[in-house]
């Protein structure tokens, strides 16, 4: 049916030999979207990937899901820990917890910290603790190995901030739970602890604060009996949330925390950063499409005898509005086409280019000490690449609509007048 339209409007993008700016015109405007284009698809692939390595670090360094006792401890974890596997299926494996605050001190130096009392055999089965003490997977700082009783394990910032090597004594000062009569307050107790490993989980919050102990040190540190929780490792993290209803429904003295719900603030904010980045870069596109505008009303001056023309011959007011909308969507998507190719090569090549940019102005575009990753993480995904092409072509559809409905309002006889 659009045959007839199609043709005219290719037709017209081929300016004739006098009036090449057109021409270029045109191919400015495909550059345009072309840019626009790519540059969303290289910046969401970036986000996405960041998002996805984050995540990633954060499932592994916490558990999947924590499951607490209304009284506040628990006794005998392992029959608690057993109940719970056999209530879920998706439970790969568990072990117990036990948190106390404390302050470290080594060579008059003194730090704070969030000592962990775990079970060292059954908390690698949970989380990455005995992976971040190697350099395994760009891990700079990890070495030792997981604590024995009266030893402890520190963030590699954290044994940095105290100056403590592997085989370092450090005193680590927590108060007790009996009270003073006469002072009212708690007596603080020193326990002094080998160092038998560094941690480098790759966070900044466990890196700089967290230490760990097996469970009969922190019980030594606490003086309490049993543990504050028990934490699960999944057969997939993203199931959390249902894994901890079918928990709390089974047993109703207990309550859950996923592990989305420790960094919800955290993750909606690289949510809502990745939103509007999405969105500040829509505006190249825009650009791109102001430019589609002025070169269709460019055509459209330049054409007016050829319109009158056509309209003389019997051509509609739609088949005129669908020429040149059909003309813009011929420039949009040509443009578009071109920045999705390139935009995904660019992304997917991205390393290559960043360090041929780095040689070239002698400088460090990406810092892996900083982000700890040994390269800038991408990740294309179809979702978002789908939306880049939805908004380019809307954008684009939109930009052709007044030069159209300009072309149709053109009188013929006015057109033809002096011709």
């Amino acid at each position: 049916m659009l045959r007839f339209e199609t043709f005219i409007a290719a037709r017209y993008l081929r300016s004739k030999r006098k009036n090449r700016f057109v021409s270029l015109i045109t191919l400015i405007s495909v550059a345009g979207v072309s840019v626009g284009v790519i540059a969303l698809i290289v910046v969401m692939g970036v986000m996405t990937g960041f998002d996805i390595e984050l995540r990633a670090t954060i499932i592994g360094n916490r558990a999947h899901l924590n499951v607490f006792d209304q009284s506040g401890s628990i006794a005998d974890s392992d029959a608690m820990l057993q109940e719970i596997q056999k209530a879920s299926p998706d439970v790969i494996a568990g072990a117990p917890i036990l948190q106390i605050e404390a302050l470290l001190e080594n060579r008059s130096r003194i730090s704070g910290a969030m000592i962990l009392g775990v079970n060292p055999q059954q908390e690698e089965l949970v989380t990455d603790l005995a992976e971040n003490l190697t350099t395994n997977d760009h891990r700079t700082f990890g070495k030792g190995e997981l604590p024995k009783e009266k030893e402890i394990v520190l963030g590699y910032r954290l044994a940095q901030q105290l100056r403590a090597t592997v085989g370092s004594e450090i005193a680590v000062i927590t108060a007790k739970s009996t009270v003073r009569p006469l002072l009212g307050k708690q007596n603080a107790s020193r326990l002094y602890l080998r160092v038998s490993g560094i941690s480098h989980a790759k966070m900044s919050e466990f890196d700089s604060v967290y230490a760990w102990v097996d469970i009969p040190t922190a019980h030594m540190l606490s003086e309490k009996h049993g543990v504050d929780a028990l934490h699960f490792k999944l057969t997939d993290p993203f199931k959390a949330d249902q894994v901890a209803k079918e928990i709390e429904a089974a047993f109703p003295y207990y309550y859950t925390e996923t592990w989305y719900e420790n960094n919800e603030a955290f993750l909606g904010a690289l949510e809502q950063e990745k939103l509007a980045m999405f969105i500040i870069l829509t505006f190249i596109i825009l650009v791109a499409a102001f430019n589609i505008t002025s070169t269709l009303i460019m055509i459209v001056m330049e054409k007016r005898r050829d319109i009158g023309i056509l309209r003389t011959l019997g051509a509609s007011g739609p088949s005129i509005l669908s020429l040149f909308i059909l003309e813009g969507l011929m420039i949009g998507l040509s443009g578009t086409l071109i920045g999705l190719i390139g935009g995904i090569l660019l992304a997917y090549n991205l390393n290559p280019v960043a360090g041929f940019i780095a040689g070239l102005f002698g400088m460090d575009l990406f810092n892996s000490t900083i982000y700890y990753f040994d390269g800038i993480p991408v990740a294309v995904v179809p979702w978002d690449v789908c939306w880049i092409t939805f908004s380019a072509v809307i954008l684009t559809f939109i930009s052709t609509l007044y030069p159209a409905f300009s072309a149709v309002r053109i009188n013929p006889v006015e057109a033809l007048r002096y011709e």
